[in-house]
């Protein structure tokens, strides 16, 4: 059974921080979405710690350990991204890069790991599923069909070759990123209300 975990926590690493490294394409989208999703994070840690069964032990308590230190890992990463995206919004000044979207995905997976969302992580992480499936799928059909579904892939890129301004794509991916995270905070406290 460990082994079974160890192969899907291995997957959802780089899965996830494969997600924020191609979304890392345009000026501030990766850094905009990585806070909305460690803002959800922070949320769930604090959730977790109000309704531990360490307080008390009810049929709605988490079992999660340490959830207030999950809460300020995520809370210090978010301040620390939000520091970054003054520097990294359009035209940026300073360059995320591969080795800080890979810990970013990372971080990310670990959060889902400890406070036990994995499978909430789609949604949590739902701009990065979606610009993912983007490039899986115009790979899938350019090797199947040799047609392209999108004008380039990640989908980003798409829209900047529709025309529409880098803000501009950036500004709705956020608020994409940004439905996705209250989904899934609103699913989160769904699956905790009492029956």
């Amino acid at each position: 059974m460990i082994g079974v975990f160890v192969i899907w926590a291995l997957f959802l690493i780089v899965g996830f921080s494969n997600a924020v490294n191609l979304t890392d394409g345009l000026d501030g989208l990766a850094t905009g979405a990585t806070i909305l999703s460690l803002a959800a994070y922070v949320i769930i840690g604090n959730w977790q710690l109000r309704q531990s069964c360490v307080e008390a032990l009810t049929s709605s308590c988490y079992t999660v350990r340490d959830p207030l230190d999950l809460a300020v890992v995520a809370s210090a990463v978010l301040g620390s991204c939000i520091g970054f995206l003054w520097f990294n919004a359009p035209p940026a000044k300073i360059f995320m890069g591969d080795t800080g979207s890979l810990a970013l995905g990372g971080l990310i997976v670990g959060l889902a790991i400890t406070t036990r969302t994995q499978l909430l992580l789609l949604l949590i992480g739902g701009l990065f599923v979606i610009i993912t499936m983007s490039v899986m799928i115009q790979i899938t059909s350019f090797r199947l069909t040799g047609k392209r579904v999108f004008r380039m892939a990640p989908l980003q890129h798409h829209f900047e070759l529709k025309g529409w301004a880098e803000t501009t794509i950036v500004i709705r991916f956020w608020i994409i990123q940004g439905l996705f995270m209250a989904i899934a905070i609103g699913l989160f406290y769904l699956e905790w209300m009492p029956s």
